[in-house]
Parts: C-alpha cells; structure tokens; sequence
C-alpha cells in the first residue's frame, strides 16, 4: 500500500546543486520539509528567520523553503555537496533539494499538477538546469538568460549567477525505488521517534512516555495543505 507523506524532521543529507546547463536529477522522494528561511545575523553571528511581512492579523511572517528529503535514482548527473564535501550521488543515495522563492513556487504547481497534490513516496522529482542567470549586486537579474555553458563559463567570478530548469514530479514506477524510498521514510520516522523519547533518571519510573515535541517545518505564509 502507499504511503502517504507528512512533513518530517531534517537529515543532514547532501544537498542537490544546479551548476551545469545540461544536468538532470531523478529523485525518489522520501518526504517534504517545509520550514522557516534562515540568514546570519552579521551583528550577532546567530541564525535568524528572514521576515516576510504581516498576515491578514498582522501577524509576523517569515519567509519559507521547501526541503524534499528524497533518493538519487539512476540518470542523476546533478553533483550533491555538503559542507566541503561533494560529487554526483549514486544511485541509492540520500540526498536533499531545497527549493527557496521560484523554486518552492514551482514545487507547489508541480505538485499541483501531479494527483491533485497528494503525494505518495516513491513519486519521482525531476528537475533539469536548462538556463543561468547572472545578478547584479543588488540582487535583481542581469542581462538575458543564458543557455549555452560555455557564455555561463566565461561570466566573470565576481558576479552572481544562477542555474535554473524545469522542476515535474510524477508517480513512481519502479517497485525497487519506491521500496528504497518507503524504507528510508520509515528509518526516519523510527529515527524522529527516538529523539521524542524522555530518558528516565536513575531511580525514577515514568513508565511509556513520549515529548510532546511540535513537528518542526510549521507552517506560515505560503500554508501549502499536505
């Protein structure tokens, strides 16, 4: 029987990166994670949400990203990198993509598209790098889009470019791969219910009890239904 997907806790996976034209990733999805967008605090060198605005209660927003927890599938020539550490994932793979502004925007239509929303594991994420785009320092595009690698490689190193590409998902269809992905999901939720569980002091007897831990990944604005 399928799965269906709830959002989870983070693995620290490496993380999909689009820096080639011509490059394609085939993911197996395990399960999304949409949570709060991070930037350094340059005064206080902590983490801090970046704001968003108000709601319609005047409430604080704060901006969001998508992370899709997911399975590197045969085809993949996309390179995943964590810390210092990267290259093409082999099939097998646990791997990451976070989708941040455009991209969670193509995540929520493409899932739109794909059974209405309803999402199983084992489902397939495709995503291919088809154009770059450089920026200036002020963030906002620069120039046309570029569709040949070698103009991509001659944009000088002090300018900031991007690499961007269709993002579809679709059912999965191999038995092997959704089988792959339904036994990383279920490591997970073992892995998240082990983390939930209170120790017990020397000498004391609670007996069965768990947290009451809030799922990380709450949402705000954009409160996309899973």
């Amino acid at each position: 029987m399928a799965i269906e997907l709830n959002d989870g806790s983070r693995i620290a996976a490496p993380v999909i990166r689009q820096q080639r034209l011509g490059e394609v990733a085939y993911l197996a999805i395990v399960r999304p994670e949409q949570r709060d967008r991070l930037r350094k605090n340059l005064t206080t060198g902590a983490m801090e949400p970046i704001p968003n605005g108000t709601d319609r209660q005047g409430r604080p927003k704060v901006k969001q990203e998508m992370v899709v927890h997911a399975i590197a599938m045969p085809g993949t020539t996309m390179e995943a990198r964590i810390g210092d550490e990267g290259g093409v994932p082999a099939p097998g793979d646990r791997v990451r993509l976070i989708l941040k502004a455009k991209g969670f925007g193509e995540w929520i239509e493409a899932r739109r598209q794909h059974r209405r929303g309803r999402l199983t594991v084992g489902d397939v994420l495709v995503l291919e790098t088809r154009w770059a785009q450089q920026y200036d320092q002020d963030g906002n595009p620069k120039g046309p889009k570029i569709e040949d690698q070698a103009a991509a490689d001659a944009v000088p190193r002090n300018v900031t470019i991007g690499f961007y590409g269709p993002l579809s998902i679709r059912e999965g269809s191999d038995p092997a791969w959704i089988e792959a992905a339904e036994q990383a999901y279920r490591s997970d939720e073992a892995a998240a219910r082990q983390q939930q569980a209170i120790p017990l002091a020397d000498g004391e007897d609670y007996g069965d009890e768990f947290a009451d831990v809030a799922p990380q990944g709450a949402l705000s604005r954009e409160e996309v239904p899973f």
